[in-house]
């Protein structure tokens, strides 16, 4: 029969490669957590770790094991906090992942409602751009700029936008007007490095102008704005971002907008959580109020 605390002892292993950091981190002696291990693989009869020189290794029982137990891990977590949760005196953390843009310039921002509603609530921000291999023990929500495709988690579509090409007004004036796509081809561009290509959202400068090599490259959306600011070129920005932006001035003349949506996930598990819930409230609330965000509810 399989035991709970031996699949906890289990993932962490899985998660720190080596028993004694796993004991470190559980506060228990490493020869209790190799007893708990070898207790396990009596009970499902297979081998669950390599014993590499370079730490422990899942074996192929152990990967198919690994999602069991973070599934029981997570509905362990939320029938503990399920019981702690009552009303307006909310405790605890809640980790949201968000694109950076979202998380920089709306999200945090807009926390302060959330201190004032629930002061014993505690947010991590976790700004991440791109979110395939996300599993959902890193997250009690999270927010993505393409339908994800996880497994066990509740989602919807969150807000619509658009991403709008941005220039400092001294860089516009020293340029010719655009009236076509054709035009873009004598400017300069500020976007994304290309390890980040491969995300659809990311593919957008390429698309409009093939074979455009920008002068500029970052995957901080902070430093495409200064670099914009600076008249160094024109960047492809979120609207509910460029527009209110100081210095910055949409390009006009040529309609250079390219639709996007915004997703939120959570785990099924712990979606109905007050905590998890309070945020998500807080999040749709200020898509709501922001103009350039087309809220989907």
């Amino acid at each position: 029969m399989l035991s709970a605390d031996d699949l906890a002892i289990f993932l962490e292993v899985a998660r720190r490669g080596r028993l004694t950091e796993a004991a470190k981190h559980l506060g228990i002696n490493h020869t209790t957590v190799g007893r708990h291990i070898s207790r396990l693989e009596r009970a499902v009869g297979q081998r669950l770790f390599l014993r590499e020189p370079a730490g422990w290794v899942l074996s192929e029982p152990g990967l198919r094991l690994l999602s069991h137990a973070e599934s029981v891990e997570a509905a362990v977590r939320a029938a503990r906090e399920d019981c702690l949760e009552t009303g307006e005196h909310l405790t605890g953390s809640v980790r949201a992942i968000t694109p950076e843009g979202l998380g920089a310039y709306l999200l945090t921002p807009g926390l302060a409602r959330m201190r004032e509603r629930f002061s014993g609530i505690n947010v991590e921000v976790v700004t991440a751009n791109r979110h395939a291999s996300l599993t959902t023990r890193e997250f009690d929500i999270a927010i993505t700029i393409e339908k994800p495709q996880a497994r066990a988690v509740d989602v919807r579509l969150l807000a619509r936008y658009e991403l709008r090409l941005y220039g400092a007004p001294s860089y516009l004036n020293s340029r010719a007007a655009v009236s076509s796509v054709e035009d873009l081809s004598d400017h300069d561009f500020i976007w994304y490095v290309d390890e980040a290509l491969g995300v659809e959202t990311y593919e957008t400068l390429h698309h409009m102008v093939p074979g455009v090599e920008p002068c500029i490259q970052s995957n901080n959306i902070t430093a495409q704005i200064r670099a914009a600011q600076e008249g160094l070129g024109l960047a492809y920005l979120p609207t509910y971002i460029g527009d209110r932006l100081p210095g910055l001035e949409r390009l006009e003349g040529f309609d250079s907008a390219s639709p996007r949506s915004y997703w939120m996930i959570a785990p099924r598990n712990l979606s109905r959580l007050a905590r998890i819930r309070a945020l998500t409230s807080v999040i749709e609330q200020l898509v709501h109020e922001t103009e350039g965000l087309a809220h989907a509810g």
